[in-house]
């Protein structure tokens, strides 16, 4: 647009400029016209210093002049002009561009009668350089351009913020909107909403509102039934501790077998309940845990168990206190459910370490030195009863979702990364800053 209004100005000025000054020049042209004389040395013009001064206007042009013959044989002048390439029989004013000693020059060209003769007939034309004239050009130019620019600029400067101040509303919404988390589906405030997005919201709010509905059936669904089967569980491992007092021979390895499935029937219960219930919370008071002391606990819970497999468990809290925003419980369920997955996956012999850094942000790290998981599993694993093929490992499935969901409400990110060198798995929880806070 820029380019367009500028060669559209650029091309005004030079007309308004050539329009000037070639009637500047044709006066001129009638100025020397008006001076020539005729004796016995032929044509001559006299042109006094003041009317020379007057013809050459400026001191940054040079001036020439010429009279011709109507057979365009010079009279008197400056022998440097060109002679006209045209028929110089008309009346009319003719113009045209030229160089003279290399040097652009503007050609007026008239015929006028001998003031002492008016039957004789001349030619007189007069020339220019064009230095006065484009400057002028690029003054007219400036002046055109330069304003449009300035008001272009202003333009552009007040449509943006008038824009960003119209579209404000809709960045506050969006931003709102992403900074709340996966479970956070309360209506949102329109009080200050422009009336124009107002329906947009009340939109979105319906929407929040049907899926909060439908979720809430979901997760009251997976509640009930977790606790209908607890029941049920509960007095078949009573059947089956019965069965082993009176049974004997073959059929007690089969009430083995009954247990051991009662066992992961009654774990799979277990995380169905713990999954419902983290998925449920919504925005609540939290409390202000330190990760030292909660490693600490969930490590030594399960140092028995480590103990059991040979496997070396170590704890590596950090040099400063490390403090998150959230709930203490389910923090904890979610740090025991990473430390019980490294210490179940890793071979009789190997090691686990639990690291916890302050930060900012603080993270807690498991690092074990087990199978591994292939790296196109790593977001497939946090999948609800997903189980990567050919574990050996009993288990739900449901440890790393729960691990995810919990994760989640904390605005905490949970990533499955290579340990380096060593073979295994290392798992790297990263939470907000204290200061941050969690919906």
């Amino acid at each position: 647009m820029f380019v367009l209004t500028g060669f559209v100005a650029y091309n005004l000025a030079a007309w308004f400029a050539n329009d000037s000054y070639d009637k500047e020049l044709l006066n001129s042209a009638h100025a020397v016209a008006a001076r020539l004389t005729e004796d016995h040395n032929g044509i001559v013009a006299d042109l006094p210093l003041a009317v020379q001064a007057v013809l050459r206007h400026n001191d940054r042009d040079e001036f020439f002049y010429q009279v011709l013959s109507t057979e365009k044989v010079r009279l008197a002048g400056d022998a440097i002009l060109p002679t006209p390439r045209l028929d110089v029989n008309t009346d009319v004013p003719a113009f045209r561009n030229s160089v003279v000693n290399g040097h652009d020059v503007r050609i007026a060209r008239i015929r006028m009668p001998l003031r002492q003769d008016p039957k004789k007939l001349v030619v007189v034309q007069v020339a220019r350089t064009l230095n006065a004239r484009n400057e002028l050009i690029h003054k007219i130019f400036l002046s055109i351009v330069v304003p449009q620019i300035i008001l272009g600029l202003l333009s552009v400067a007040a449509v943006n913020y008038g824009v960003k101040d119209g579209l404000r509303p809709l960045i506050e919404l969006c931003k709102e909107i992403q900074q709340r988390s996966q479970s956070d589906l309360t209506p949102i405030e329109n009080e200050n909403t422009p009336k124009e997005v107002v329906p947009i919201v009340e939109a979105i709010n319906s929407l929040f509102g049907r899926i909060d509905e439908h979720m809430e059936e979901q997760k009251r669904f997976v509640a009930n039934a977790a606790h209908q089967l607890r029941t049920p569980v509960a007095g078949l491992r009573a059947y089956i501790e019965y069965g082993r007092r009176i049974a004997n021979g073959g059929f007690a390895e089969v009430l083995n077998q009954i247990d051991a499935g009662t066992d992961r029937i009654a774990e799979l219960v277990g995380g169905l309940l713990i999954l419902a219930r983290a998925s449920e919370r919504r925005v609540q008071p939290h409390d202000l845990v330190e990760l030292n002391d909660l490693s600490s606990e969930v490590t030594s819970d399960l140092i028995r168990q480590a103990a059991n497999k040979k496997i070396e468990l170590f704890f590596h809290p950090s040099s400063n206190r490390s403090m998150v925003i959230g709930d203490k419980a389910e923090l904890r369920e979610m740090l025991s459910n990473v430390v019980n997955n490294a210490v179940s996956y890793t071979p009789d012999g190997g090691v686990v370490n639990v690291t916890v850094k302050s930060g900012p942000p603080p993270v807690v790290t498991v690092q074990d030195t087990g199978p591994g998981i292939p790296a196109q599993e790593r977001k497939r694993v946090f999948e609800r009863f997903y189980r990567v093929l050919g574990t050996k490992v009993n288990g739900t499935g449901l440890g790393l979702a729960i691990v995810q969901e919990i994760a989640n409400s904390h605005k905490a990110t949970v990533e499955l990364l290579d340990p380096g060198e060593t073979k295994g798995t290392l798992v790297r929880i990263t939470f907000p800053n204290s200061e941050e806070k969690v919906s």
